[in-house]
């Protein structure tokens, strides 16, 4: 090459002379990568989601099933992995490799803050970010939705129970209704719950009783009552005394110890019902006016190396590096020899 050539030029031309020097460092960084990409760790691919759940219309007790701990129980239902598992493609796929855990940011009345964070690890970099993302994108819909089932748990849960205290009920009552239609007691009033505030059979008859009690005093007043006035108070004292016994019978206190107890289990299973379905109502109503949030932030750590490009960059990079080297440090020898051998 002349010596008038620029320095870009003379580096070029020997790259050419000497490009073959650059194939023995490709193959070792080939080694390079495979051996660096086993000891990088695995890719870790993280999600944290900020939920919040606030109910506009608030009822008793309608927010204990809407709160950021059962968003986290959501994670654990079966259901839940399995709409994952399907999501990530791979039916094969153990849900046990998310790592899940929540942070409360508040809890109150009528609204719920937290942050769920989940991470997943893998040697490829793409399937921790597929993985993630799977997880991700089910519990966004099941959190959000009307019928997903953040919501439907709370609801099943209090059907759940509501069925239950239904069942005692109908099995106090079939206790119950052989000793009450045996003395002739209707067994409704019985078994009628404590909690409830109309009026019943008693109250009824208290009414009855205190009419009955007016026509006789205004009989009694009379100063020189006829025939068919007497035979009008006999008939009103009799009424009283038949109506004052059957409230009698209807009191707990004239019952037997075997008969109260029946009445004191059906009364009680009766509450417990009569509550359990008020429950299920405002969880229901709960449901509807509930409206819930995500906004969810990704990061991503360890494992580039161990991906495709993270050991093709290690390829190119140990072949370019030390292929460099390597022509030059010959070079330089090379002329140190030319320049031995003129001497």
């Amino acid at each position: 090459m002349p010596p008038s050539a620029s320095g870009l030029q003379r580096d070029l031309h020997l790259l050419r002379r000497r490009w073959w020097l650059f194939i023995p460092f490709f193959f070792f960084g080939v080694l390079v990568a495979v051996a660096f990409g086993s000891f990088a760790g695995q890719a870790n691919a993280v999600a944290s989601m900020q939920v919040e759940t606030v109910i506009h219309e608030l009822f008793s007790g309608g927010d204990r099933g809407f709160r950021i701990f059962e968003a986290d129980a959501m994670t654990g239902d079966a259901e839940f992995k399995k709409k994952v598992i399907e999501a990530t493609g791979d039916p094969a796929f153990d849900y046990a490799r998310y790592s899940i855990s929540l942070s409360p940011i508040s809890v109150a009345d009528g609204v719920s803050r937290g942050v769920l964070t989940v991470s997943i690890q893998d040697e490829d970099k793409a399937a921790a970010e597929k993985y993630r993302q799977a997880f991700v994108d089910v519990f966004t819909r099941e959190y959000t939705e009307p019928d997903g089932l953040f919501r439907r748990r709370f609801i099943e849960k209090k059907e759940e129970v509501a069925a239950e205290f239904d069942k005692q009920y109908q099995e106090a009552i079939a206790k119950l209704k052989p000793l009450a239609e045996a003395k002739g007691l209707p067994l409704e009033e019985l078994a009628r719950p404590n909690s409830v505030t109309r009026n019943g059979l008693l109250d009824e008859l208290n009414v009855q009783e205190a009419q009955l009690q007016r026509e006789l005093a205004e009989v009694r007043a009379l100063p020189t009552p006829d025939a068919a006035q007497q035979q009008r108070r006999t008939q009103l004292e009799g009424a009283i005394k038949a109506l004052q016994a059957y409230e009698l019978s209807l009191n707990p206190v004239s019952f037997d110890a075997e008969f109260r107890a029946l009445v004191i289990e059906a009364q009680s299973a009766a509450d417990l019902r009569y509550e359990s379905y008020i429950r299920l109502n405002n969880a229901r109503g709960a449901a509807v006016s509930a409206q819930s949030d995500i906004e969810t932030s990704y990061s991503f750590s360890g494992g580039l190396s161990g991906s495709l490009l993270g050991r093709v960059a290690i390829v190119i990079a140990v072949t370019l590096i030390f292929g460099l080297i390597a022509i030059y440090t010959i070079e330089w020898l090379s002329q140190i020899r030319s320049h031995s051998q003129d001497l």
